[in-house]
């Protein structure tokens, strides 16, 4: 009995728990304007086609601290040790702690691609699911933070046994940044962009399969060497959008070089560490705007179809496919 309520996160608390005071209305408007996209500069741009629009174009009107807050954002998303799961689920629960709406919308699609299910985020949100003790211990930490801004000696006993020194500061420094982003984004009032899940509910989703080649002479070509040459419509598929990408593959004495080029944000970034393996092609593309990230895509050609999986390092993997346009 003391094992199964140890691994039970405080989901009984109400949102806003220790506060002693009523609950603030959240503003059904902006409080300062949304900049038009077409103020914004060419990186920040380049950030509104990715999943983040509103918030962008809210925090454009300081461009400095909009910086800053993408350096720092980036970081926890790409260089830290805590697994992309147990980030996305504390950023969720923090969202109902806070009722931030914004939050929860942009990070649910996110919490299914890092391999949090459909279950977990409905249970999540009823307050009603048994964890494991590392998620209880997390999830317990947000709870201590939101209500008095310090762990409790049992969330860090809890914490201490399933995190090292290191883990347990970034999961503090993780808190406190969406936290943070909670009172910025309330306080704004900076609107959810449409499709996204209303605060406490989920969204429809599977986990992403590679889709099925054309009937082709695939089988009997499985030994021949594959012919990346030319240009590529592709078609990659996450939970917040499925994008449309133009690759250019050229390969020379062995040598795969070549560009990835996404229209609507208007980003191009080189092919590297490019190589052909009989069907299958493997190349990285490294985006540094609007921040650092880096992309492993592994495919199969069959003809002028090309299928695979592109793994974004710190961010979970998705398929693609597309076909030879010229």
């Amino acid at each position: 009995m003391e094992d199964e309520m140890k691994n039970q996160a405080n989901d009984e608390k109400p949102v806003n728990a220790g506060s002693g005071r009523e609950a603030i209305g959240r503003p059904a408007q902006p409080r300062i304007p949304l900049l038009d996209v077409s103020a914004l500069s060419e990186e920040q741009r380049a950030m509104t086609g990715i999943g983040a629009s509103n918030v962008l174009r809210m925090l454009a009107h300081n461009g400095g601290l909009l910086k800053a807050w993408l350096e720092f954002g980036s970081h926890l998303m790409n260089g830290g040790k805590v697994p992309m799961r147990t980030r996305e689920l504390l950023i969720l629960r923090i969202a109902l702690r806070s009722s931030c709406e914004y939050e929860w919308a942009n990070h649910v699609p996110g919490a299914l691609s890092a391999g949090v299910t459909s279950a977990e985020i409905t249970s999540l949100a009823a307050g009603a699911s048994s964890w494991s003790e590392a998620d209880a211990a997390a999830l317990s930490l947000v709870d201590d933070l939101c209500a008095d801004n310090c762990a409790s000696e049992k969330t860090w006993k809890a914490l201490a046994a399933t995190y090292d020194e290191s883990e347990i500061i970034e999961l503090l420094m993780l808190i406190g940044f969406y936290r943070m982003n909670a009172g910025l984004l309330n306080s704004l009032g900076v609107p959810v962009e449409p499709g996204r899940p209303r605060l406490g509910e989920g969204m429809a989703y599977e986990a992403p399969k590679i889709p099925q080649r054309p009937s082709s002479s695939f089988a009997a070509g499985a030994h021949a060497e594959a012919k990346p040459d030319g240009t590529w419509q592709l078609k990659f598929y996450h939970p917040a959008a499925t994008q449309e990408l133009r690759l250019v593959l050229a390969l020379s004495e062995g040598e795969l070089s070549g560009s990835l080029t996404n229209e609507a944000v208007e980003i191009t970034v080189p092919v590297s560490e490019g190589k052909i393996q009989g069907q299958q092609v493997i190349f990285t593309t490294v985006m540094t705007k609007p921040y650092p990230i880096t992309i492993t895509w592994d495919g199969t050609i069959d003809g002028d179809y090309l299928v695979g999986t592109a793994k974004l390092h710190g961010a979970g993997s998705f398929p693609f496919d597309g076909t030879r346009i010229a």
